[in-house]
Formats: C-alpha cells, sequence, structure tokens
C-alpha cells in the first residue's frame, strides 16, 4: 500500500483547514510540534504538514509532498503550474475568493496604474507576482520591496503603494487606503505534485482524499431541513424545499394526510425557504446545521 504526504497552510488558515479535514473524517493529531507534523486515523496518508503558504508551492514542486491544499496567490507568485484537482472557495472569514490589489493612500492623487510616479515604491509579500505584473504594463522602473507582513502599513514607511490580499477590503478602508487596480483573485485550492498524480500507487489514495475533503466543503455549505407537510400542499413544498435532487417523503405514522419531507438545501437559502413554507402552512420545520460529510 502507497502513502501520500500532504501539506497545507498554517497561520490564520490552520483552523479552517483542520475543521474541514475533521468534517471529512481525517481529524488531525499534531504530533511533531516543533515541526508542525501532524497524523491522521487512515493509513494511507503518511503525514500532514502545516507550513508558511509562501513556502507550500516550492515544497510541491521540488516533490517533498504529493498533495497541497494552497492558495492560487502563491502558486502564481512563483509562476508555478500544479494540475487543481479541488477548488475550494474558503477563506479566514467567508466562503468567498480573496483579491490581490493594487492599493494606495486615499489622500494621494494616484487613482490608475499608470500614474505612479516613477522609480516609485510598491511594497508587497508577492514580490514576483508584481515584478511580472508591472514589467507586463512596461513598468519596470518600479520599484518591488519585500514586506514581510503588515503590509497595509509599510506607505507610512516610503512606500508609494503597496499590492496586499484583501477579502472584504474594511482593513484597506480603516488605513486609509483606496484599491486602484485588481491584480487577480485567488481560490484556496487543492493540487498535486504531477509525478505522485502519474503515480498509480497513489492515484486512488490522492483520489479518495480529494472527494473525502470536498465532501466536508459541501456539506459545510448546506444544511438538512426536515418538516412537516399537509397533503394539499405538499407538491408546493417540494418546489420550496429542492434539495440536491428533491425531497424524500414519508407519510406520517397515525397521521392521515400529514408527510414529513426531508432535503438537503443550500445554507444561504435557509431562512428563505422557511419563510415561504410558514407562508403554506408547514409545521414542525426541523433544521439541522451540523452536516458533516456529503459525497454527492
Amino acid at each position: 500500500m502507497s502513502q501520500i504526504d500532504i501539506v497545507v497552510p498554517d497561520g490564520s488558515m490552520q483552523e479552517v483547514i483542520v475543521g474541514l479535514f475533521a468534517k471529512a473524517g481525517l481529524p488531525v493529531v499534531i504530533e511533531k510540534r516543533r515541526t508542525k507534523e501532524g497524523k491522521v486515523e487512515v493509513d494511507w496518508i503518511k503525514r500532514v504538514a502545516f507550513q508558511r503558504p509562501q513556502e507550500i508551492p516550492n515544497y510541491l514542486k521540488s516533490g517533498h509532498f504529493d498533495v497541497a491544499i494552497v492558495g492560487e496567490d502563491w502558486i502564481a507568485n512563483w509562476g508555478y503550474e500544479f494540475p487543481v484537482l479541488l477548488k475550494l472557495p474558503i477563506g479566514r472569514s467567508s466562503n468567498k475568493p480573496v483579491k490581490i490589489v493594487l492599493a494606495v493612500n486615499q489622500a494621494s492623487d494616484f487613482r490608475r496604474v499608470e500614474e505612479l510616479p516613477q522609480s516609485c515604491e510598491v511594497a508587497t509579500e508577492y514580490v514576483q507576482l508584481v515584478q511580472r505584473f508591472f514589467i507586463g504594463l512596461g513598468r519596470d522602473d518600479i520599484k518591488v520591496v519585500p514586506s514581510f507582513g503588515n503590509t497595509e502599513h509599510k506607505i507610512g514607511f516610503g512606500a508609494t503603494a503597496i499590492v496586499d490580499v484583501t477579502e472584504s477590503g474594511d482593513s484597506l478602508k480603516e488605513n486609509q487606503l483606496e484599491i486602484i487596480c485588481e491584480i487577480m483573485e485567488s481560490n484556496t485550492v487543492v493540487v498535486a505534485n504531477p509525478e505522485s498524480l502519474a503515480d498509480e500507487s497513489k492515484w486512488p489514495y490522492i483520489d479518495c482524499f480529494i472527494r473525502l475533503i470536498n465532501g466536508a466543503f459541501q456539506a459545510s455549505k448546506r444544511v438538512m431541513l426536515v418538516a412537516n407537510v399537509p397533503e394539499n400542499v405538499l407538491d408546493e413544498t417540494s418546489r420550496i424545499i429542492g434539495g440536491l435532487k428533491g425531497p424524500s417523503c414519508s407519510p406520517l405514522v397515525g397521521v392521515k394526510g400529514w408527510f414529513a419531507l426531508q432535503s438537503v438545501v443550500d445554507r444561504e437559502d435557509e431562512q428563505k425557504i422557511i419563510f415561504e413554507l410558514l407562508q403554506i402552512g408547514v409545521t414542525d420545520i426541523l433544521v439541522n446545521r451540523d452536516i458533516p460529510l456529503i459525497m454527492s
């Protein structure tokens, strides 16, 4: 039996990733805190290593791991291409992709990239990505300065602009910064080392891992809804509830003319569905918001 090595982000994304593993039935136990290595209770996963997101693409490219969970932004920064097995629009605070943006002080006169002064400094963690971005615009005069955190503060230390990651843009506004250009959108993705993917002994385990993680992610977006429904509104209720392939239906024992409908619905539609059900006389509505896994 083959085993696969997996590397995932530490820092702000670690809690999100650990939660996803747990929902997938792969709870991670950290065994080596100094090296940030963990184990899961399946014998086909050799280890789960937590590393800085910036470094993960290099480790995967060098063949130290078979599978990685990492942001598209850091893959793009190093200019690599990996087979994307699963896209996970998850972040620290929302299930939406993040954006890599160019921002300036709100009090400045710059509102377009072309207006940035000659030979100015732009601070960023994404040094290689930003250098290529400016060269592509014919602005190789701009000096890209490495930033190792708190990038939004660097305009106060000599930078004319910054390139940083944002989810909502609130942090930039709080620091009196204004976005003048979006460089790229980035999702969290599950990618593989091409050699591992081509290894017939490893592929079944990589495939199983992807299906489990996807099942956990799909479950995180949905809730289970159960309701008791009078027969005269059964069809209308089925239409409102919907679900993956439609609700399951069974008659209530000892209560003539009533049925129990059960379905998995999108979490974001939960309140709208409940409101519509109440308007047509549906009662006894039960919602389970903690579905561990959906293998669909």
